[in-house]
């Protein structure tokens, strides 16, 4: 601040990936802002793909009813942990 006489904001930014770890290629990818809660960008990555989807791998910030339902919509197994505060 005192070098440039004003503060310069950094807007940050997440990059979604979506991994075909069989043959370790990015198959889609999305790029959102800070604000964006990870469970939303799930079915955006989803419809960006072209190809059959068998299982989905994720952290517990996917544990959401709607993820569930769009993977159980689009007929993919997935192994989602529970999140930290999740309940019966």
């Amino acid at each position: 601040m005192r070098k440039h006489g004003k503060e310069k904001r950094c807007i940050l930014r997440k990059l979604y990936l979506a991994v075909d770890v069989s043959y370790d290629e990015v198959i889609a990818a999305e790029l959102s802002l800070v604000s964006v809660w990870d469970n939303e960008i799930l079915p955006i990555l989803l419809n960006l793909l072209q190809r059959k989807i068998q299982q989905v791998s994720a952290d517990g910030a996917y544990d959401t009813r709607a993820c569930h339902h769009v993977l159980k919509n689009k007929g993919i197994t997935h192994s989602i942990p529970p999140r930290g505060n999740a309940g019966y």
